[in-house]
C-alpha cells in the first residue's frame, strides 16, 4: 500500500500542475520604423495655367496695300526696327516722292534767284535806281521763295513717310507669337503679334476655401510639357477681392520671369501656388498615422523596445504628407509598418530602419 501511494503522488502532483495556466512573457511584435526629421512643408493649390505675355502688340498697316513679303515666322526673335512685312507700295506714292523731290529742286532754285534779286535791288536802292516799292516787292518775292522751299520739303517728307508705310517694323524687342499676314493678301486687320520677352503672366482660378491664405508675393511653380524636366518659378502679383457668385472661384494673377525666353505666350501647363510654408518642422506621411476619429490623430513611437502611442496635432497638409506640430520630436523612431498591431506599452522588435 505504501508503495502504491508513493507511485501515485508524483502523478497527482503532475496532474495538478497541468491544470494551472502557464505564465509566459509577451513576444515582441516585429515592426519597421522611420526616423522623424525636420523638413519644409507647404500647403499648395494647383490650377490650370495658360501663359500670356506681359506686353503684347498687334501690328497693322497704316495704309492699305498688298502683302509683298512676310519676313518672320512664329517663334522668331526680333529687335526693335526689324522689318516684319513688306507691302507693295502704291504707284501714286512713288510718283509723289519723285514729284516732291523735283519740287524741292525747283523751289531751291527759285529761292536762290529771289535772294540774288533782293541783293541787287538793295544795291540799286542805295544808288536811287530802284524805288522803295520795287525793293519791297523783291523782299516779298524772296520770302515767298523761301516759304516754297519749306513747303516742298514738307511735301517730300510726307510722301516719303507714306512710301515707307509699305514696311512694317517691329515696335520693340520681343518674340513673334502670331503671323496672320500671307503673301499676296491685302493688308487688312492685324498682320503680326509680338510679345515682349522676359515676363509672362497668367490668370488662375482657384476655389474660395483658399481665399484666406492668398497674399501678394506667394511663390508659384509652373510646369509644362514643353519642358518636362524643368520647373519655372514665379509669384502672385494680385488677386480678386471678391468671389465669383456663379462659379465660386477666385481670380489670381501670377507672373513668371524668364530671361531665357523659353516661356512664351500661349503655352499651357500646371501652376502650383504655395499658400503656407513651415520650415524646420516634423513631416510624416499619412500611412504612419492612426486616425482614431474625425479630430484625433496618433503615431506609434518606439522607445527602448516599447511602443508608445502618442496623440499628435496636425498643421499643414500637403497631399499625403502632414506637418506634426506636437506629439513627435526630431529623432523619434516612428513605426512605419506594424503600427496597427501594437498598443501602448507593447514590446516591439525593430527589424528594419
Amino acid at each position: 500500500m505504501k508503495r502504491f501511494t508513493a507511485l501515485l503522488l508524483p502523478a497527482f502532483l503532475l496532474l495538478i500542475s497541468c491544470g494551472q495556466p502557464e505564465i509566459m512573457a509577451e513576444k515582441p511584435i516585429p515592426v519597421t520604423v522611420m526616423v522623424a526629421e525636420q523638413q519644409v512643408i507647404s500647403s499648395t493649390v494647383v490650377a490650370a495655367c495658360r501663359l500670356e505675355s506681359g506686353s503684347e502688340a498687334l501690328i497693322t498697316a497704316l495704309n492699305p496695300g498688298r502683302i509683298l513679303d512676310v519676313l518672320v515666322s512664329e517663334g522668331d526673335e526680333v529687335q526693335e526696327g526689324d522689318i516684319l512685312v513688306e507691302l507693295s507700295t502704291d504707284q501714286q506714292y512713288s510718283s509723289a516722292v519723285s514729284a516732291s523731290s523735283a519740287q524741292i529742286t525747283a523751289a531751291r532754285t527759285a529761292a536762290s534767284n529771289a535772294r540774288t534779286n533782293l541783293q541787287r535791288a538793295d544795291r540799286l536802292r542805295l544808288d536811287g535806281a530802284v524805288s522803295e516799292t520795287e525793293y519791297e516787292m523783291a523782299i516779298a518775292a524772296s520770302a515767298a521763295a523761301e516759304a516754297a522751299v519749306r513747303q516742298a520739303l514738307a511735301g517730300y517728307e510726307n510722301a516719303s513717310s507714306r512710301e515707307e508705310s509699305g514696311k512694317i517694323l517691329a515696335p520693340f524687342k520681343g518674340t513673334v507669337t502670331r503671323v496672320w499676314a500671307r503673301e499676296g493678301n491685302l493688308s487688312s486687320g492685324p498682320l503680326i503679334s509680338i510679345a515682349a520677352g522676359g515676363v509672362v503672366s497668367s490668370e488662375l482660378l482657384i476655389a474660395e476655401r483658399h481665399f484666406q491664405y492668398l497674399a501678394e508675393g506667394l511663390p508659384v511653380i509652373f510646369a509644362t510639357s514643353h519642358y518636362p524636366e524643368e520647373l519655372f518659378s514665379g509669384e502672385v502679383i494680385s488677386f480678386s477681392s471678391s468671389i465669383d457668385p456663379l462659379s465660386g472661384l477666385i481670380s489670381v494673377m501670377v507672373q513668371f520671369h524668364d530671361s531665357s525666353g523659353r516661356l512664351r505666350s500661349g503655352m499651357t501647363g500646371i501652376a502650383t501656388i504655395g499658400l503656407e510654408t513651415s520650415e524646420g518642422t516634423i513631416v510624416l506621411p499619412l500611412r504612419v498615422l492612426l486616425h482614431r476619429d474625425e479630430s484625433t490623430w496618433e503615431a506609434a513611437v518606439v522607445s527602448n523596445g516599447i511602443a508608445r502611442i502618442n496623440q499628435v496635432e496636425i498643421g499643414i497638409i500637403n497631399g499625403t504628407y502632414f506637418e506634426i506640430t506636437m506629439g513627435v520630436e526630431p529623432g523619434d523612431s516612428v513605426i512605419l509598418l506594424g503600427h496597427h498591431l501594437v498598443a501602448d506599452g507593447s514590446p516591439v522588435w525593430v527589424v528594419q530602419r
